[in-house]
């Protein structure tokens, strides 16, 4: 079973194709700072959940849960990016955003597989140089 679980819905059991697609190439900022300000999807027998939500002009931010590790784009300049998460700020690098596209293909590959992407780099939150605001 897959869960999604967004920023003011009550979870979604084994969300369709049509739904993810809404979710990642129709839904604008201003969904991403209701509520939790963020969503999560979740597999059944997998350890791990995808963690995200979107801000302008940066696209989403996707983050794998419990170990915090990100994707890094190395060819661009490393700002802080601020974004209310359960009502409390969360620091992240510009370097860890994707664009929708890449977003839709990280989330379908773990949806589908059931397990996470390897087409893509992910490396420690902590360990890439930003504000991490402690």
């Amino acid at each position: 079973m897959i869960t999604y679980n967004g920023p003011v819905e009550e979870p979604i059991e084994n969300p369709n194709d049509d739904f993810i697609r809404s979710i990642v190439f129709e839904k604008d900022e201003d969904y991403w700072k209701q509520g939790s300000g963020d969503s999560c999807f979740e597999v059944e027998g997998c350890d791990e959940w995808l963690i995200f939500f979107y801000d302008e002009p940066y696209g989403f931010f996707i983050m794998r849960h419990p170990d915090y590790l990100v994707p890094m784009n190395k060819n661009v300049e490393i700002e802080t990016v601020e974004h209310l998460v359960g009502g409390e700020p969360m620091k992240v690098p510009s370097c860890s955003y994707v664009d929708r596209g890449l977003a839709y293909r990280i989330i379908n590959e773990f949806t589908t597989t059931k397990s996470m992407p390897t087409f893509i780099e992910w490396v420690d939150l902590y360990e890439i140089d930003f504000d991490h605001g402690f």
